[in-house]
């Protein structure tokens, strides 16, 4: 029963098992996801707990590895304020296209296409500029990705029962203090009636451009250049207060915050963005999967 009154928080749709005794529609299907994730993670942080034991992290030498990748400011400043004005001239666009501000599939479609690419687009182009090499910047290596990216999903099993264990408190603490809890915009138009090639799209998008993009921006561009400037903890701690700020969701503020955490120190100790960019697929991956579970 407490599993259910904790999944009535995370979907509105649940609220009547708890209330009438009878799960939702997928429910023990995602309840049975829910506590296979859990298990496996469990497992995973005591086989990694052992493993550092005997081989204790240097967190001086992750600082000075991370540090190293950082780019110069004038570079991140000039990147940075072009990022800013695409925002804001996509921004104009969309309330000009979507005056009442509608949750539509189409939305999320205009945002990739206006902003996500093109921002990639101008990295690539100032790296090329500037004669810097993304792939050896990042460490995306195709030959070691295969390993790199089984390596992400251990981590982001790692990260589960912490995650998901403060995350309920917090939805608990958020609620008695008023805040009831709400879908963000981009899962609330995964609900929302599309055709098939449309649906795809936004899957791709959440998915995999998505993850991609954000940790492009935030473990490979921000977070080298705040640990060198800031400090390894700090540094980590407001690249984590700015990715989950960034939402704007505050039901979703601290998971989020906690998922950059994880993500950061990821990266800072395989030191390649395959690893950070796999655990944010598969969260992205399993969070939909759990949505359409629960219909």
């Amino acid at each position: 029963m407490t599993f259910f009154i904790f999944l009535a928080e995370l979907f509105p749709s649940a609220r009547p098992f708890w209330e009438y005794g009878n799960p939702p529609q997928g429910a023990v299907a995602c309840g049975l996801v829910f506590l296979l994730l859990i298990c496996a993670g469990i497992a995973v942080d005591v086989g990694l707990v052992l493993h550092w034991i005997k081989r204790p992290v240097r967190v001086p030498e992750l600082t000075s590895r991370l540090a190293s990748r950082a780019l110069p400011w004038q570079l991140l400043a000039v990147f940075s304020g072009m990022l800013v004005l695409f925002y804001l001239l996509t921004s104009w666009v969309y309330l000009l296209m979507f005056p009442q501000g509608e949750i539509e599939p189409y939305t999320v479609l205009f945002q990739t296409l206006l902003f996500h690419l093109p921002v990639l687009g101008m990295l690539a182009l100032i790296f090329h500029v500037a004669g810097i090499q993304g792939r050896e910047l990042f460490s995306l290596h195709w030959k070691k990705a295969p390993q790199l990216l089984g390596l992400s999903l251990l981590f982001y099993l790692a990260a589960l029962p912490l995650l998901w264990g403060i995350s309920a408190i917090y939805q608990i603490v958020l609620h008695q203090f008023g805040c009831d809890f709400y879908l963000q915009d981009v899962v609330q138009v995964l609900t929302v009636p599309a055709s098939w090639p449309v649906r795809a799209a936004l899957f791709f998008i959440v998915i995999i451009v998505a993850p991609v993009f954000e940790e492009i921006i935030f473990r490979g561009l921000l977070l080298p250049f705040m640990v060198r400037r800031a400090g390894f903890w700090p540094g980590i701690v407001l690249i984590s207060v700015v990715f989950g700020g960034m939402h704007f969701h505050l039901p979703a503020f601290l998971p989020l915050f906690l998922l950059s955490v994880a993500f950061s120190l990821a990266y800072a100790r395989a030191q390649s963005m395959w690893v950070p960019i796999g655990m944010h697929i598969a969260f992205n991956g399993v969070t939909v999967a759990l949505l359409l579970l629960m219909g």
